[in-house]
């Protein structure tokens, strides 16, 4: 059984350390600019529902908004990248890893997915892949605020229709793939939603579960890592 801590002190220190070495667009700009940056961003994503397409103006880097159960837009900026996760920070001490669309790992909400991990191989099938067509993958996860390690859930995931969605005021043609999962331990099933750009794979939206007591966020990408 796998059984993955996370201390998120330093996987703050290591997104916010991380931002300055990778992210910045300048070798000139200081720990203070990209601070002031992050609570700019921060305290505008607080409006009544959606972040500003000029909130995200302000922002020179990679950028992505969040909601947590369907509540106010938050602004999360790339502060490391990888070939296989992005690590993704605010000054709210919420941390993101995604991997490919999926969100693998949280830090700072009040229940945190502690991991998301293939049973086998080294990472996920991508979710590109329901473009060709519909696999069947297993995954392990833990939940450290229920004291679950090492959980297994089964998820079918298969593309539907092109939909149009809407990003900052921009109009995309994505196509929606849906994991259908099941932890049979649990008794907990869930579907995830994921809107992709038809032709990359990228996946630019989203809707995800963290935990069997209804924990959601909605994910959507302002300005994709370059």
């Amino acid at each position: 059984m796998l059984r993955l801590r996370l201390k998120p002190n330093c996987v703050l220190a290591l997104a916010l350390s991380a931002g300055l070495a990778g992210c910045g667009s300048s070798s000139n700009f200081t720990y203070g600019q990209y601070g002031n940056l992050l609570s700019q961003a921060f305290r505008s994503s607080f409006g009544h529902n959606m972040v500003s397409r000029e909130a995200v103006a302000t922002i020179p880097y990679a950028s992505m908004g969040y909601r947590l159960n369907g509540g106010d837009e938050t602004i999360l900026v790339l502060a490391t990248k990888s070939d296989q996760s992005e690590l993704w920070t605010a000054p709210s001490h919420v941390v993101f890893q995604t991997s490919q669309g999926r969100i693998t790992r949280t830090v700072g909400l009040p229940r945190d997915l502690g991991g998301l991990t293939p049973q086998e191989g080294a990472q996920l099938p991508p979710l590109a892949d329901a473009l060709k067509a519909p696999f069947t993958s297993r995954r392990i996860a833990d939940l450290p605020q229920a004291n679950i390690y090492g959980l297994p859930i089964t998820c079918t995931t298969l593309a539907g229709r092109p939909e149009t969605i809407v990003i900052l005021g921009q109009a995309l043609i994505a196509m929606r793939v849906d994991e259908n999962c099941e932890s049979r331990q649990l008794n907990w099933r869930f579907v995830d939603n994921y809107w992709l750009d038809p032709k990359t794979g990228y996946s630019w939206r989203s809707h995800q579960h963290l935990s069997p007591e209804g924990e959601t966020v909605d994910t959507e990408i302002f300005r994709p890592p370059g």
